[in-house]
């Protein structure tokens, strides 16, 4: 009898393993299904999300039902040790880059707060769009597009550093001295461009400067194209730089794009007679959120704040860096934009307004080129509604994904949190000067403001692949 009992009770719990993991094999499946449009409706993700771990969840839950003991025993012993193996990598992996999540979030130790006790007038990293909503904006002409003339802006903060730069006149990452000569580029982009946890001189621009061109850097963390595109509009016809660069991420800008159309006083910068104001209207705006940056600031960033983002238990659950490493991760669906064809139109005029050309730069993410399975395919859909509606427009891109991919070591052109390394700025910035040097010296004969008849992708330095 009590061998019976013993027979029933593993018994019970191999069938509890197994249906411990076909449930999660299934959970991930019927959350992927619910959210067809994001990680189903395209092959990749639908092979990945649904079919794959469907049919393993499903074989799985049949051997619980069905089987004998002799195979759901060593199926569930398995399947529970890979799964629980799989977790504890998975908080592995997300241990050793808590550091990394602290450095982006700008939290400061006692150190670090005594290496800029000297600043006086001293800021932390932000978003233009959240502070223009919590700041009530409510039209574009006194909407913030820059961030704070003459602060200290805090980049991130490395153990043992800190990494800031003295914004400029306008409020971006730039010295002064950028203004005192004719601007041959004009970058427009996120922390990317902004050169997020680069020291002073590392960064895109930069290192641009270093090859020629007076460049002056316009980028923001968190911006997105219509943002850039609202930038362009207020400062483009007061530098009128020969060359505008608009920088776009295949991370996030698509989802930035879609965040800020939701926005009036955003939205109005795609109307053709669209008022961007002065950089000198957006002063209370500006005042307002310094205020405001000052109460949030009072508070320090902590592990609690960092698990109760949504996304991050979410993509625990998910074993996000865990499918990284492996080449298992693969992004969000993009959905259909019209407008984001309508911001690089207008960018384009405004560009052409005093005969300045406009080109597009792509920026993939370093999930392309790290794990062990390729994993470009799911990363391409993107790429192509980008790269056909540019085209589409006559608009030329620079396209860093093939350099990238034939670059040796790939993933060492980024840091650990994501971002260009000082040698992927360099990368980046050899590419653009080849590309623009290139490009003008074809549209040499016509000038940048003549009809475009097709787009040209740059793709490597001196080297042109035909328009899609």
């Amino acid at each position: 009898m009590p061998e019976t009992e013993d027979h029933q009770g593993k018994s019970r719990l191999s069938f509890a393993a197994c249906m411990l993991v076909a449930f999660y094999l299934l959970g991930s499946t019927l959350y992927a299904l619910l959210n067809f449009d994001h990680y189903a409706s395209a092959t990749p993700q639908f092979l990945r999300y649904v079919l794959v771990p469907g049919l393993l969840g499903m074989g799985i839950l049949a051997i619980a039902l069905f089987a004998r003991p002799r195979w759901t025993r060593p199926v569930g012993i398995y399947g529970v040790s890979l799964l629980a193996g799989l977790f504890l990598f998975e908080g592995f992996l997300t241990a050793r880059q808590l550091s990394v999540h602290f450095t982006m979030l700008g939290r400061l130790d006692e150190d670090q707060r005594a290496m800029l006790s000297h600043e006086d007038d001293f800021i932390r990293g932000f978003t233009l769009r959240r502070l223009n909503i919590l700041a009530g904006v409510d039209g574009l002409p006194e909407t913030m597009l820059a961030g704070f003339p003459g602060s200290t802006t805090l980049l991130c903060t490395p153990p043992g550093q800190v990494i800031t730069y003295k914004a400029d006149r306008y409020g971006f990452n730039n010295p002064n001295t950028v203004y005192d000569a004719p601007i041959d580029v004009m970058l427009l982009g996120d922390s990317f461009v902004e050169g997020f946890c680069l020291k002073p001189g590392d960064d895109l621009a930069s290192q641009l400067r270093r090859r020629g061109p007076n460049t002056v850097s316009m980028g923001i963390r968190g911006n997105g194209p219509l943002i850039e595109l609202a930038t362009l509009g207020r400062y483009g016809p007061l530098l009128r730089p020969r060359n505008v660069v608009m920088a776009f991420f295949e991370g996030n800008d698509w989802e930035n794009l879609e965040y800020s159309l939701k926005q009036p006083w955003l939205r109005a910068a795609l109307r053709p007679n669209a008022r961007f104001g002065a950089p000198s209207g957006a002063t209370e705006t500006v005042d307002k959120a310094r205020a405001i940056l000052e109460r949030i600031d009072e508070d320090e960033v902590t592990m609690a704040d960092l698990v109760a983002q949504k996304s991050f238990l979410r993509n625990f659950a998910a074993l996000q860096m865990t499918g990284t490493s492996l080449g298992l991760l693969y992004p969000k669906i993009s959905g259909d934009i019209p407008e984001f064809r309508q911001t690089l139109r207008r960018a384009r005029e405004i560009a052409e307004s005093w005969g300045g050309c406009f080109s597009l730069m792509y920026i993939p993410r370093i999930d392309r080129y790290v794990g062990l399975f390729p994993s470009d395919a799911a990363f391409d859909d993107l790429r192509a509604k980008v790269l056909d509606a540019a085209a589409l427009e006559g608009i030329d891109v620079i396209d860093l994904s093939p350099v990238l991919r034939n670059h040796p070591t790939p993933a060492q052109m980024y840091a650990p949190d994501a971002h260009f390394s000082r040698a992927g700025a360099m990368l980046a910035a050899e590419t653009i000067a080849r590309a623009l040097e290139a490009g003008q010296s074809l549209r040499k004969s016509r000038g940048c403001a003549a009809e475009t008849p097709s787009a040209r992708i740059f793709t490597q330095a001196g080297h042109l692949e035909s328009g899609r």
